[in-house]
């Protein structure tokens, strides 16, 4: 039988469905990762059992040729317990609501500024969104830059989630960008520790330069906080998409706040963002049935959890209005974890929320619509649909004569 490994790197975001299929397997099943048994956790009440902490840990569960890239050594990704809770109270205390919605105010009025700027012209939208998103980043972080130099990191950060699928060029130009943004994160935290360098209190980065952590590690953090908001772009592209292969969708988006967060869910339940995370057993357990000896991986099936019929009927439809009068289930909507927000689940969800929420308000008020190839090529991780930001991408245009797609039948999956 195959390795998931392999098949990660050949069918991307199909490769958990596939190796599923060839092993005639259910939900929850034992594989292999690495030459290792691991186990495979597909559903609801599995994810329970993946996010529990007296059940499983961080530490070395993701390889280190993926996890040193995308999260840094170090990460609060890779801890555990009262030191995992410390890291991540220090981060979570940079995402309140008031720093959240300043930072998508400010990406949602530098998108504004790319659009009108372009005027006629098409605009391609993914970079569009690096921009807007990563320059709004490092100011709400404490920074104020060069313009130049700010769009550069945000495209240099950019480039490290690019290349987490381990492939090829994209991932060897994502360990250069890593350590660029590593590089300018340490000198520049270097010197607000010195007082060579001022930034406001309340500032994230005013915050962990203030902390006790290394130098190293405080820099690896200090990315953990633009890094995963310039990420959002992805799902940004696939908002935008949605919205205009929904029938009328600027007037539905009109309608309430619950329809539009509505929507924003269901955009992030269906759009292939993150194919799988990983956890390691610290005791014998019993998942769904299938045993785990302690020491052995589990990986949560994202896409599978999200596309679950017993939680999501006809769960390839687009339904955007899914979750109005409902908050998605913790462990049963995992796009960006599950759990409690103390737990490992991402602690960006309302800033990824926010700042989707901008992007379609920005895009509907100048009336740009998507052009070109809108297809959606599954095997890469991260993918976009148009194609790879260093290859093809989606474009925008304002022009009158564009062709707009009717409403889709199927979710991205």
């Amino acid at each position: 039988m195959s390795d998931l490994a392999t098949l990660l790197l050949t069918h991307g975001f199909r490769a958990i469905e596939t190796d599923r299929d060839r092993r005639g397997a259910t939900a929850t099943y034992p594989s292999r990762l690495l030459g290792s048994r691991a186990v495979v956790v597909g559903t609801e009440e599995g994810a329970r059992t993946f996010y529990d902490p007296a059940a499983t840990r961080r530490a070395d569960a993701v390889p280190a040729a993926l996890g040193w890239l995308l999260f840094g050594r170090g990460a609060v990704h890779t801890l555990d317990h009262t030191e995992h809770a410390e890291r991540k109270d220090l981060l979570r205390a940079q995402m309140g609501v008031e720093g959240v919605t300043r930072c998508a105010a400010e990406a949602g009025r530098l998108l504004g500024e790319i659009l009108d700027e372009a005027g006629e012209r098409e605009v391609d939208l993914h970079d569009a969104l690096v921009v807007a998103y990563g320059v709004a980043a490092l100011r709400w972080a404490g920074f104020s830059l060069a313009p130049h130099v700010e769009v550069d990191l945000a495209r240099t950060y950019a480039r490290v989630v690019d290349g987490f699928g381990l492939r090829g060029s994209a991932y060897a130009r994502a360990w250069v960008a890593r350590a660029r943004t590593d590089a300018w994160a340490r000198l520049t935290l270097r010197a607000i520790r010195h007082g060579e360098l001022v930034v406001a209190p309340g500032t994230p980065a005013h915050a962990i330069a203030a902390s006790d952590l290394d130098e190293r590690t405080a820099a690896v953090e200090l990315g953990n906080l633009v890094r995963p908001t310039i990420a959002t772009s992805w799902l940004g592209c696939f908002a935008v998409l949605d919205a205009h292969r929904w029938t009328d969708g600027e007037t539905w988006l009109e309608r309430s706040a619950a329809r539009r967060r509505s929507f924003l869910h269901e955009v992030r339940r269906t759009a292939p963002f993150v194919p799988a995370l990983a956890a390691v057993a610290r005791r014998p357990l019993e998942v769904d049935g299938v045993a785990v000896a302690e020491g052995e991986r589990l990986l949560l099936d994202v896409p599978g959890i999200n596309h679950d019929p017993a939680t999501y009927p006809a769960p390839d439809r687009f339904e955007p209005e899914r979750f109005v009068g409902t908050e998605p289930p913790p462990y049963g909507f995992v796009p960006q974890g599950g759990g409690r927000v103390r737990g490992h689940r991402c602690p960006g969800e309302d800033l990824v929320t926010v700042l989707l929420d901008a992007t379609l308000d920005e895009i509907c008020a100048r009336g740009v619509v998507p052009v070109g190839s809108w297809d959606v090529d599954l095997r890469r991780i991260p993918t976009l649909p148009g194609g790879t930001p260093y290859a093809r991408a989606t474009l925008l245009s304002s022009t009158a004569d564009v062709r707009v797609l009717p409403r889709r039948e199927a979710a991205t999956f």
